[in-house]
C-alpha cells in the first residue's frame, strides 16, 4: 500500500489550496482585481473538489475491497489507475489478496462436497440431537427409521421407549446397546456418541449400527459349538456306558446255568463293566456341573484395588510349589501405586487360574519362568499380562482356548479360561493370548 504517495498527493493539494487562499484574501485586502479573486475562488473551489473526488474514489475502492470480503464476492475487480490511493502496489495485492481468498473458499467448497459425500455413503445412521431438536443426518439414518427426517427426540418413542431413552441420555465417548422397533421387528443397535462445538451450541453426535445379523450369526455360532461339545461329550460317555452296559447284562443271563467258578468269573467281569460304567457316569456328571458353573457366572462386586499387594499375595500362594520345582515366579508393577477398580475375589481367581496355566505349560522344563506385570498399556487402560517361557501355544489354537468345553489336558475340564473371560466381559475389559517372541505364552487382562 502506497502510503507515502497518498500523503504526498494530499499535502500538495492542501498546500495548493492554501495558496490561492492566501492570495485570494491578499487581493480581497487591496480592494480591487475582482477578474482575479472571481478565477482564484473558482480555482479554490476546483482544487477542494479535486481533493473530495481524491479522498472518494479511495474510500470507494476500500468499501468495494471490505464488500467484497463480507459477501465472499471476489468477481469485480479494482481499477487499474494508479492516482488514488489503490495505486499500483495497492491494485497488485488487492488482486493477491483476491486470488487467496477464492482459492480458500474453492478448498473450503472442495472440503464440504468430499464430507458431505462421505457422510452419505457412511453404512452406519449418525443423528445430530440438539437437546429436544433431532436430525437426520445421512441416508443412512432415514433408510434405518424409514423416514425422510424426524424433528424431536419424542418422536423416537415410536420406534421404542428405550432407544428414545439412550439417544438421550447416552454421553459423549459412551457406547451402548439398544433396540429398534419397526413394523413389529426388534433390531438390536450399537450406539455410540460425540460431540461438536459450534457456533450455535455444542451439538451431539449420535452413530447407530445395526448389529442384529452379527448378533444372530454369533448366536447361531454359538449354538453349534455348544451342541457339537455338548454332542461329543455325551457320546464319548454314553458309547462306553451302552455297550458295557449291554455286555454286563448278557454276562449276567447266563449265570444260572454256569459253574460256581464260571459265576465268579462272569460276576467279576460284569463287576468291571459296571465300574467303568459309574466312572464314565461320573465323568459326565463333572461335565454336567462344568456347564453350571460358566450358565451361572458369579455377579461382581468392584472396589478399589493396590494391585501390588493382590499380586504379591498371590504369588505367596504358589511359594511351596514353585520352590519345590524350581520354578520363578515374580511380579512387577508399574507404578507401584497402581489402583484397579474391580472385584478383588474374582480378580484373584482369574489370577491364579492363569498362574496355575502357566506352572503347568513349563512344570517339565528346565529353568522355568513366569512373570506377572502390571502396567499402564495403551489408551490409559491397565494391562495385567501373565508370561511364562513354557512351550507356547500353536496358532490355531490361541482363537480356541477361550471357547467353553476346549482343553488339551488329559484331565482339564476346559471351563478355565472361558470363565476367565467371563469375568474380564463382567469388568468391562477383555482377554487375549499370544505367543511371546521366546516362543513362551502371554495372557493380557485389558481393564
Amino acid at each position: 500500500m502506497n502510503y507515502k504517495s497518498f500523503s504526498l498527493n494530499i499535502v500538495i493539494r492542501l498546500c495548493g489550496i492554501l495558496v490561492v487562499m492566501a492570495l485570494l484574501i491578499f487581493l480581497i485586502q487591496k480592494g480591487g482585481f475582482w477578474a482575479s479573486c472571481i478565477g482564484l475562488l473558482l480555482l479554490l473551489v476546483v482544487q477542494v473538489w479535486w481533493l473530495i473526488v481524491y479522498i472518494e474514489k479511495t474510500h470507494r475502492e476500500l468499501n468495494g475491497f471490505f464488500e467484497a470480503v463480507l459477501t465472499d464476492d471476489f468477481t469485480r475487480h479494482s481499477s487499474q489507475k494508479t492516482n488514488s490511493l489503490v495505486g499500483q502496489e495497492l491494485h497488485e495485492k488487492f488482486k493477491l489478496i483476491q486470488e487467496r481468498f477464492q482459492q480458500l473458499r474453492h478448498k473450503h467448497e472442495e472440503l464440504v462436497r468430499y464430507y458431505t459425500l462421505l457422510l452419505e455413503k457412511v453404512p452406519v445412521a449418525i443423528l445430530i440431537v440438539d437437546g429436544k431438536k433431532l436430525n437426520l443426518t445421512n441416508s443412512a439414518a432415514q433408510k434405518l427409521f424409514q423416514r425422510n427426517h424426524l424433528e424431536y427426540t419424542d418422536y423416537l418413542n415410536q420406534f421404542g421407549a428405550q432407544l428414545a431413552q439412550d439417544v438421550q441420555q447416552i454421553l459423549p465417548g459412551e457406547q451402548r446397546t439398544s433396540q429398534l422397533l419397526l413394523n413389529k421387528t426388534m433390531t438390536a443397535l450399537s450406539l455410540s456418541a460425540a460431540s461438536i462445538q459450534l457456533s450455535d451450541g455444542i451439538k451431539k453426535i449420535v452413530s447407530l449400527n445395526p448389529i442384529q445379523r452379527e448378533l444372530d450369526k454369533q448366536e447361531m455360532t454359538a449354538w453349534q459349538n455348544l451342541v457339537q461339545v455338548f454332542t461329543h461329550e455325551i457320546m464319548n460317555s454314553m458309547t462306553p456306558v451302552a455297550s458295557l452296559s449291554k455286555t454286563a447284562a448278557d454276562l449276567l443271563a447266563g449265570v444260572d446255568i454256569k459253574s460256581e467258578r464260571e459265576c465268579a468269573e462272569i460276576i467279576a467281569d460284569a463287576h468291571q463293566a459296571i465300574n467303568i460304567v459309574a466312572r464314565r457316569a461320573d465323568n459326565l456328571m463333572s461335565f454336567v456341573r462344568a456347564y453350571r458353573r460358566i450358565a451361572n457366572p458369579p455377579k461382581i462386586q468392584c472396589a478399589k484395588l493396590d494391585v501390588q499387594p493382590l499380586l504379591a499375595d498371590i504369588c505367596q500362594l504358589f511359594y511351596d510349589q514353585v520352590t519345590a520345582k524350581n520354578i520363578r515366579l515374580d511380579y512387577q508393577v508399574t507404578p507401584e501405586n497402581l489402583v484397579l477398580y474391580a472385584d478383588p475375589i474374582q480378580l484373584e481367581q482369574t489370577l491364579i487360574n492363569l498362574i496355575k496355566n502357566a506352572l503347568e505349560a513349563i512344570e517339565l522344563a528346565q529353568g522355568g519362568e513366569v512373570l506377572v506385570q502390571a502396567y499402564i498399556g495403551g489408551g490409559g487402560n491397565i494391562f495385567i499380562d501373565v508370561i511364562d517361557n513354557g512351550c507356547g501355544i500353536a496358532s490355531d489354537k490361541l482363537e480356541q482356548i477361550f471357547v467353553p468345553f476346549f482343553t488339551s489336558k488329559r484331565e482339564g475340564t476346559g471351563v478355565g479360561l472361558f470363565l476367565v473371560k467371563q469375568i474380564m466381559q463382567a469388568h468391562a475389559g477383555s482377554v487375549y493370548a499370544a505367543q511371546t517372541e521366546q516362543g513362551g505364552t502371554l495372557v493380557r487382562l485389558i481393564f
